[in-house]
Parts: structure tokens; sequence; C-alpha cells
């Protein structure tokens, strides 16, 4: 038996001991009169007086009849000095621990003190007790030195233990509750007053991030969570509120690093009749208030850089911020120049859609080198849809930011209150959105009809807790109680108590293929050519059960025609989506009058009144998802493909079994179909499936797929594809295994074969290593990793930033250049997960010595 279970098993033996002597080791009062730091900072005030202290044991040395052992609260630690004379005896009435049964009490156990004020020989302040109560026994004992303190991961997932073995780390957290009073103290002091705002929104706005979406049962609708509380502050200003601000966390569904998380608190405030300008002197006076009021001082390092701020901030624009550094005009230079300039600064220039984006991207580059604390103001139009026009400059807004230790620590702009601009803007996010910006703003008509009504001239501003941050120099997940990660449990816990072996997600799909698989969906790089918005949704589900009928299903079949009821063939040309899918039918030669897009068939049967088809429940529930959505969907079976499916054009003469068909049908080059590794599985997308995967009451596992086109932005195939698997779940059963949004290109074409050349310990984390490697005879990379099952010479998988990859969870994550605890990291080296050909991701995947002659090379050239 290992020493963990030993000492579990005496100390529950303890408890059950305890509990035999009448007393209660787990009691709901206790009596606490002073924390332990105020007995020692009122010693004068309190000796030779009987107070109550409480507290969890940290240290007992035991010297016969006397003991010595110290006690911790959230204050700090105090000394008992236990004269076993002196104690009363083990008493069930009084729930007290008497000499005789100290034995029972461990390190890591709260108990209640009542004694004495005093000071030990050595004049260290202490406690007499007279009477000793268990108030909590701990099962199992507190590390002595524990290895999570080298660990962020553990510190993270156990931050209790963090702070029992490190209470110094407390204050840090105490520091950060005082950041955010002083903010309201500030505020309020100057007129503001607090104002709550929804986290759910219908559409997410007042930033350019992805969002997280949930979904409301009871409304029977998606929700997104807030990244920002903008625009419904801007609201109250609307309805006359005229100084307002929230604390409170925002989400942004966005990478780790030690800036960012996804969620953080942010304090946000809305000033009618105040300007930018009137903003960044409230701005400017708010973090020297902070920063003198919580840190008693004004110079702060961050990094390589020292700010002080303490002066008068200087105020520079953006476009000459630029200009300056590169030489680069960004309202008059041609993209493709910016595009240039990004590539010889090593800048992944891949899904970079659209103005914005590009001169953002130029704009990082720049923003840090900056040590500040500056405010760049006067931004870009196009980077700024909330931001009003300045009044000497239409290409410019009335916007600001404050660098900091370059980084944008906060930002602020007036107010842009006209609705006919306003909604302008919004149309040109949403033709971004379209375009493949997830990150692009989402059309609020509530909001611009708001300004309809009128809004005053107002200035707006926000900065999130990376202050904080950047004051105590520490990343994100070090500043924050509880970081979002990975889900674990300790293999302790999980043997104590049988819990199953959880198994990465969606490493390995229940098929009948031979074979591992190296990708389950992907979309050929002549599409994305022709078409670089498309994306598609993708859900696997395994262990159906399918039924003839259910009566539940057939009533929400009922439901939705009615809501159809009356509908015409005209007002079916006026669903968005539908021409959306028909424009995309007409651009590789099918005519959708004849051979028409899901969504438009399914309708069309309704207007007609014949009513949805009644085919099996799984059939049946996707069908009604896709009327629900007027996207485009469908189910195949899963056991009956040949992974991988790939969307792509056709060829000229290829053959198709179609649903119910005896005979085959024969393409034409250049329709966009599905074919799995085999054949072509359907035609015109998805209006024709072909026979072999038809969903049956046999069919146990089953493939799910929302067809996205140019002009459906992902957030619609997102919501399509929720809606698909919440019905089939519903009617069928199931697990989901894998759920993605993306534009899958096949993942072996990027990851390339690189060659390990050296091997250096990382400087500021033990378990971590800074890898050289060589992909070709003039290019090497370095790359953090945390394994160290390879060394020097091997042939490893290589994955450099904008290469997508599998994760655990299911889907896909884009490698991006990164720092990892203050390293740069170039790429990843990939496990068997990464190339989809096992469920083992905690090593590197090695490959044979014949790879020398592939280096550079994709992966699947080997493989």
């Amino acid at each position: 038996m290992s020493t963990f279970d030993e000492i579990r098993r005496v100390r529950l033996e303890k408890v059950k001991l305890i509990r035999q002597l009448g007393i209660n080791p787990y009691p709901s009062q206790s009596q606490k009169d002073y924390s332990n730091t105020d007995v020692v900072e009122k010693f004068n005030k309190l000796e030779n007086k009987k107070f109550h202290v409480t507290g969890r044991i940290i240290s007992w040395r035991d010297h016969g009849q006397l003991i010595f052992c110290h006690i911790q609260d959230q204050s700090g630690k105090l000394q008992i000095f236990i004269k076993k004379n002196d104690l009363t005896v083990t008493d069930s009435t009084s729930q007290t621990i008497g000499p005789a049964d100290l034995k029972l009490l461990d390190i890591g156990d709260f108990i209640e003190v009542f004694g004495v004020i005093g000071k030990s020989i050595k004049g260290e302040v202490s406690v007499f007790p007279g009477d000793i109560k268990i108030l909590s026994k701990s099962i199992r004992s507190l590390p002595e030195k524990w290895s999570g303190l080298q660990d962020q991961e553990i510190i993270f997932r156990r931050r209790y233990l963090d702070l029992v073995m490190n209470p110094d780390r407390k204050e840090l957290f105490i520091r950060k509750s005082k950041f955010w009073n002083f903010h309201r103290l500030f505020l309020k002091k100057h007129g503001f007053i607090e104002v709550e705002t929804p986290i759910m929104e219908l559409v997410t706005g007042g930033a350019d991030a992805r969002p997280f979406v949930t979904h409301h049962h009871a409304l029977n609708q998606d929700y997104y969570l807030r990244i920002s509380t903008e625009l419904y502050q801007k609201r109250l200003i609307g309805g006359g509120f005229e100084k307002i601000f929230t604390i409170g966390p925002n989400f942004r569904n966005e990478g780790i690093d030690d800036e960012h998380l996804q969620e953080f608190y942010q304090c946000e405030w809305y000033w009618a009749y105040g300007d930018y300008r009137q903003n960044m002197d409230l701005v400017e006076a708010m973090f020297k208030y902070i920063s003198q009021n919580l840190y008693h001082r004004t110079t702060f390092t961050r990094g390589k850089h020292t700010f002080n701020l303490n002066c008068k901030w200087p105020r520079i624009s953006y476009d000459n911020l630029i200009k300056n550094r590169f030489s680069i005009d960004i309202f008059n230079d041609s993209e493709e120049k910016i595009l240039k300039l990004l590539k010889q600064q090593q800048i992944n220039i891949d899904g970079l859609t659209n103005r914005a984006r590009i001169v953002d991207n130029l704009w990082k580059i720049v923003c840090q080198e900056i040590s500040g604390p500056i405010f760049v103001t006067d931004e870009p139009k196009f980077t700024s849809p909330l931001a009003k026009s300045h009044a000497d400059n239409e290409l410019i807004t009335e916007r600001f930011h404050v660098i900091i230790a370059g980084s944008e620590l906060g930002n602020g702009y007036s107010e842009l209150n006209d609705p006919v601009d306003q909604y302008q803007r919004f149309l040109d996010q949403q033709k971004n959105r379209e375009g493949g910006d997830e990150e692009a703003q989402m059309m609020d008509i509530d909001f611009v009809e708001m300004l309809e009504y009128g809004m005053p001239p107002t200035t707006g501003y926000g900065q999130s807790e990376r202050i904080f941050w950047f004051f105590e120099n520490v990343t994100g997940r070090e500043g924050t109680l509880f970081p979002q990660v990975k889900s674990e449990i300790s293999a302790e816990t999980r043997r104590l108590y049988q819990l199953p072996k959880v198994e990465a997600k969606n490493t390995q799909i229940k098929t009948s293929q031979k074979g591992n698989l190296n990708n389950i969906y992907n979309i050929d790089p002549a599409i994305l050519k022709n078409y670089p918005s498309v994306k598609t949704g993708i859900a696997i589900i395994e262990g159906v059960e399918v039924k003839k009928s259910d009566s539940n299903l057939e009533n929400l079949k009922k439901e939705v025609e009615q809501k159809y009821k009356g509908f015409t063939l005209e007002d079916i040309n006026k669903i968005s989506s539908i021409e959306a899918y028909r424009k995309f039918f007409r651009s590789f030669g099918v005519d959708p009058a004849s051979r028409h897009p899901s969504p438009d068939a399914l309708l069309r049967r309704i207007v007609q009144g014949k009513g949805l088809y009644n085919i099996n429940t799984l059939v049946d529930a996707y069908n009604v998802a896709c009327l629900e959505t007027n996207l485009g969907m469908s189910a195949m079976n899963l056991d009956k493909l040949e992974l991988p499916v790939t969307l792509r054009f056709a060829n000229e003469g290829e053959q198709i079994l179609l649903l119910g068909g005896e005979e085959s049908k024969t393409t034409k080059a250049g329709e966009v179909v599905y074919t799995d590794s085999k054949e072509i599985i359907t035609l015109d997308l998805n209006y024709r499936d072909c026979d072999k995967t038809k969903i049956t009451l046999n069919t146990e596992n089953v493939l799910l797929y929302v067809d996205g086109c140019p002009g459906i932005s992902d957030s619609e195939i997102e919501k399509a594809l929720d809606r698909e698997i919440e019905l089939i779940q519903k009617f069928c059963g199931g697990t989901l295994k894998l759920k993605d949004v993306s534009t899958h290109v096949s993942l072996n074409q990027k990851i390339i074969v690189g060659q390990v050349m050296e091997i250096k310990d990382h400087p500021n984390a033990q378990n971590l290593k800074v890898v050289i490697v060589k992909v070709s005879e003039t290019e090497t990379h370095q790359i953090v990793c945390g394994c160290d099952n390879f060394k020097v010479g091997d042939f490893v998988p290589v994955a450099l930033p904008g290469t997508s990859v599998p994760i655990p969870e299911g889907g896909t994550q884009t490698i991006a250049k990164i720092k990892l605890r203050g390293v740069e990291s170039d790429g990843m080296l990939c496990s068997p997960l990464e190339l989809g050909i096992s469920s083992d991701h905690d090593n590197i995947h090695i490959l044979p010595k014949k790879g020398q002659k592939f280096l550079g090379q994709p992966i699947s050239t080997i493989l």
C-alpha cells in the first residue's frame, strides 16, 4: 500500500475514534474573537486575557508535556503553546479534546483554541490554551514540500493548496480586491453610478472578439456570453443616465497567453456630454489614483519595459506611429504592400481577409515597442466600427488606446450616435463576418433602433484586469484565482473512488473503417481558392437509437409546419440563406430552380401542402432543424463511410447511386460534392445523398453536417449545428464525440517533417524544454515543448503557425506564434493525436530515419 493510502487510512480511523468519543469532527458552530494577526498586533491590550482563536494546524512539535504548534488563518499564523496539564479533559458535552487524545489531531486539521494570550520563553506571542476543539478533520495530509509549486497547472487546478502552502499569495488577491474597489471609489467620486448589464446577449458586440455560445432552454434560443458591456450601457445613456459604469466578467472565445484569458473582469464606463479628450484626462487621473493608493508608487516594470505613470501622458496619432516606424500610409498604400511588409516581419498573414485585420497586425508590431504611458489617438474608421468620426477628418475616429509596456491596456472613444452611420458600419462589419472574420461586429438592429430615438454626445472607456497583472508583473493565470484549465482528476482520487479513466475525446471514432484515421473531414484547396469563406459544421454522435416515429417529434413537426402557414414561394425567395445557397449553386453550374438547396426543397413541400417527410426519428429531427434555421444539413451512417469526408469539385463522369435509386448518376466537372475516400456520397452540396450512407433503424453512429457557403456566417452555422445535435440527441439519444465549425484543410498537408538539432532547459519552467528544429537546410525554428521522449537527431512532425491540428476536447485549433513562460515558441511538435493516428497525446511521434529525405515535406508523405 502506498504512503498516501496508509496516511489516509490512518486519518479515517482517527475520524472514527473521534466520533466514538462523542465528538463531532465536523461541527457547524465555532467561535473566533480575534484574527491571528490581531492577537499579535494588539498584544499589549490582550495580554493575560482569554479569547478564542481559530485556524489550520500547519506545524506540530511534541515535547512530552509541552507541545508547540502554529495555526494559520487568513491573516497569518499564531503559535499555540500547549501545556498538557492546563488542558481540560476530553468531554462530549463541551466537545473538547483533552491531553490523552491530542494524538488524534494532525497537521492540516482546523481547530478552535480558547486560552490566555501571552509570550513564550523566547518572546513569541502565543495562546496558552485551556480548551481545544476540532472544527474539521483533514483526511489528506498537506504536502511537506509541495511539488505543485513548480507546476503551474497544479497550482491553478488546486489553488486551495497553493494558498495554504503559500499564504503570502493571498495578499496578491487581497490587493486585487482593493484594485477594483479603488475603481469604484474613483468613479463614484467623479459622479458615476454603477449599473448592471446582461451577461447573456442575443447579439454580442462592443469589441472585436469571438463569443461563447450557450442555450436558453426555457426560451429555446441561443445566447452569446457578453464580450463587452458597451451596447447595453449606451442604451442606458439613451434612456437618460449620464455617468454610469459596470465592473464584472466578460468572455471571449480566444487563445490563452500571458495577457489573455477567456474569462476576465473589466471596468467600463460611459459619460454623456463628454468627449474622448475629456475621457483621456479622466483615465490618466484614474491610473495615478489607483497606483498611488494601492501601491504608493507610480513606477513599475513589466518584462523589458519600465514605465512611470506620474507624468503628463503624450497623445500620438495612430497613423503617425505606424508611418514613423515603417514608412507606411495606412490609408493610401495598397494592402499588397502592407502584406509584403508583414511577411518580411515574419507575421503569419493567412486568414487576413480585410484591411482592418491587415493594418491591425502591423499596429501590433509598433505597439510592442512602446513602454509608455501614452495615448494613441485618432484611429482609422475601418478598425473602429463604434467610434465617432473625427470632426476634421472622416477617415479617422475620435478613439484612443492606453499603451503601457507594449500592450493596449484601455480603449475609449467619442461614441457614435448617428443611427444611419452606425447601421452602415454594422453592415460593413457583417460583410467581414461573412467573409470569414469571426471577430467582426454583429449587426445589432435593436441598438440602431435606440439610436434613432436619440442618444446625446457620449464618451466611453473600458479597461480590464490586465492592468492589475501589469502592476503586479504576473501572467493572467497567475493573477486569477481560478483560471480555466483542462479538466483533470488526480490518479489517487480516480483510484480511490473507482472513477473510469477519461480518454481523450475525438481521437478515435468508432467506425468500421480499417486502419487509423488521419482526418475526419476536410475541404479541397481548390474549393477554398474559389470560395475562401466556405466553412462547414461537422459533428459525430455515437450510439444513437433510431425509431420509426415519436409522438413528441410529430407534434414538433406540426408546430414547424404551422409556423409557415400562409407562406408563399415569393416568401421563400426572401430568405437570405436560401438566396446564398442559390447563388452558390449557380456559381458551379447547377440550376437551383430545378435542384433546390435542402431548406428550399423542404419549404416548398410545406407551401405546396405536402408537409414534412415521415422517414424515421433521426432524419425527421434534422429536417425540423433545417426548417427552423433555414440552413442545409444532413446526416450519414458513419459506419458506412470510408473516412475522411471531403468537400471538393466533381470530375467529369464520376458515378453515384442516389438514395432510393436503381441506376447510377453521372457527374459533370465542377459540381460541388461530398466524397469519402472511395466515392462521391452527395450531389449538389447535400441535396441528393447516396444510398449507402442512408439512415435506417439499424444505424448506430452518425456524421452530421451543416452546409456553409459564401454569405452564411460562422455563427449561423454553429447555431444550426447545435440545433441539429440537440434534436437528434433528444429523440435518438447518443453521445456527442465531435463538434467543429471551421475551414477543414487536410491536416497532414501542413504538418511537416523536421529534425531536432538542440534541446535546452526552459529558463523559467522545470517541466518545459526549448527545442531547436530544422525544417529545411536553411530554416530552423525554436519551439517550447512539454515532452522529452525525443533526442537530438530525431525526425519529428512540426506544426508551424497557421497549421490546424486536432485537440483532445474535439475539433481543431490553429497554431500561433506565442510566448510560453516568457520564451517565444514558433509552432508545436506533434503527438500521434495531432496526426490523427492514435489516442496517445502525451508524447511526440518519432518518425523513422527514412524521414530524412523528406525534411520540410508534408508528414503525409511518410505516414
